[in-house]
């Protein structure tokens, strides 16, 4: 797939300091200030292009930042290799333990959690909450092509009965879903019926304006499963999704899916979604969850919520 390759600013990035102490410190004040090739990363790009980044530290395989704004609280992010991205840890540990004891949640590269040293484990005990195993997928182009004789999908009109359709069908068709179907940040669901009744949904969201659309809320009446329904529904929203340009990058679409979720990976891989990373999350154990968005029973960067295909 293409790297997200254009630069720019997007409005409401926030940054009180930049760089950070240690060898491999590097100053930026966004995304796009990263040398390469995390500036053009569509993980960092896509979720993070309006967010801040307060410190970071990076060599040629693994990156760590501290970002804020983007619609989450301050947080730890790491990618690349979970050895190398381990050390820069225990780096940020020495050079920043304040800034690191200051974050809200925590996401890296799968294995990194785990290489830590016993000082940078200690910056970081704060965050005590049960981890969060997941996998972020993108896609930038159309999905797969549609199936003969199966469901057609279209996105739902807008205002409050699609609101109350959405809510009762998930009720049944994905009870775990944590996006309201009335969260102000989403862009629309998609929908598809069957004699007038949804039989499948999803729904796309923007975590900060000028961000690329996120899928969250895939659902499929559970009496109709084994019918390709999720496929209509994902194709129809990428398909809408992909002429919104975001503020940075080329147009992408990207989900989040809990680890586990295998039924939902095999959706996903076969019609043509990239899984890019394999992450996981930490948070506080008591912090506040806030309500109908982003963060309630997850760490912030993880999953919107999980996928029922």
């Amino acid at each position: 797939m293409r790297g997200s390759s254009e630069r720019g600013a997007v409005g409401g990035a926030s940054a009180s300091r930049t760089g950070g102490g240690g060898p491999r410190a590097v100053a930026a004040r966004t995304v796009h200030d990263l040398p390469e090739p995390w500036c053009t990363e569509p993980y960092l790009v896509g979720e993070f292009a309006a967010a801040g980044v307060l410190a970071a530290w990076a060599d040629d395989t693994a990156l760590l930042a501290v970002v804020d704004g983007a619609g989450r609280p301050p947080g730890l992010v790491g990618i690349g290799a979970a050895d190398r991205l381990a050390e820069l840890v225990g780096e940020a540990a020495v050079h920043d333990a304040a800034l690191l004891a200051s974050v809200r949640f925590a996401t890296l590269a799968r294995g990194a959690s785990e290489r830590l040293d016993p000082d940078a484990a200690a910056v970081l005990r704060h965050l005590d909450g049960p981890a969060s195993d997941w996998d972020w997928f993108w896609v930038d182009r159309p999905l797969a092509g549609a199936d003969p004789g199966h469901a057609v999908a279209e996105r739902l009109a807008d205002g409050p009965g699609t609101v109350a359709e959405v809510r009762d069908f998930l009720a049944v068709g994905h009870p775990e879903a944590s996006t309201a179907p009335d969260d102000p940040r989403l862009l629309g669901w998609w929908g598809a019926r069957e004699a007038g009744r949804l039989v499948a949904v999803v729904g796309a969201m923007r975590f900060a304006p000028g961000l690329a659309p996120h899928l969250v809320s895939l659902g499929v009446d559970p009496r109709r499963r084994g019918r390709r329904l999720a496929a209509a529904v994902l194709r129809a929203a990428v398909r809408d999704c992909l002429e919104l340009r975001p503020a940075v990058g080329a147009p992408m679409v990207t989900l989040g899916m809990y680890a586990d979720n295998e039924a939902a990976r095999r959706v996903y891989e076969r019609l043509g979604f990239e899984q890019r990373h394999a992450f996981s999350s930490r948070r506080p154990s008591r912090e506040p969850h806030r309500s109908g968005g982003a963060a309630q029973r997850r760490p912030s960067s993880s999953p919107n919520d999980g996928a029922s295909a």
